[in-house]
């Protein structure tokens, strides 16, 4: 497996993850191309498109913070699911530090929510109580009720608190001024 961090809409490699973006997450849970163009030039994002043997299986967007990784992203190409890579992928990045790492996953409402949370549980993410709202990730978009998701533990409430401010000021604030 190679991930090849990405940090321009304009690398010829983007378009085809973008693609994978634009039909993997919802509309209010994705950002615009040119706000994504923005945060590209961030040094704590990193947008890496996933090889298996030369061929693109998907992509996992992350920020890197003080002592906190937050995946932001993560997707595999519809052709590739089932077949284990995505377990092996998280397996490989969650190996890369000691750092607590989050994640956001839907409220458990449809069939679908209660797969991708036990994907994420049986990885070894543990589900947090807190209430969590996403940021807005485009103009005139709306707040996401959504869970936080921790790896190895849960995470204390001051912790995610902290992860919320830090997030805002870095990866938001700015861009909707």
């Amino acid at each position: 497996m190679k991930r090849l961090l990405i940090d321009s809409p304009q690398n010829k490699l983007f378009q085809e993850a973008w693609e994978l973006y634009l039909n993997a997450f919802p509309i209010d849970e994705r950002r615009e191309l040119d706000f994504q163009a923005k945060i590209m030039n961030q040094r704590e994002y990193h947008f890496e498109l996933i090889y298996l043997e030369n061929v693109f299986v998907g992509f996992i967007a992350w920020w890197q913070f003080n002592q906190l990784r937050f995946v932001e992203h993560f997707a595999t190409l519809e052709k590739h699911r089932g077949k284990g890579y995505g377990k092996l992928i998280l397996q490989n990045f969650l190996s890369e530090s000691n750092e607590q790492i989050i994640l956001e996953v839907e409220h458990p409402n449809t069939d679908l929510d209660l797969r991708r949370i036990g994907f994420y549980q049986r990885i070894g993410f543990k589900l947090n109580p807190f209430e969590y709202q996403q940021l807005p990730l485009r103009k005139n978009g709306k707040k996401v009720d959504l869970q936080i998701m921790s790896y190895p533990e849960l995470i204390e409430e001051s912790t995610l608190n902290k992860f919320e401010k830090d997030f805002k000021e870095k990866c938001y604030n700015d861009y909707f001024d």
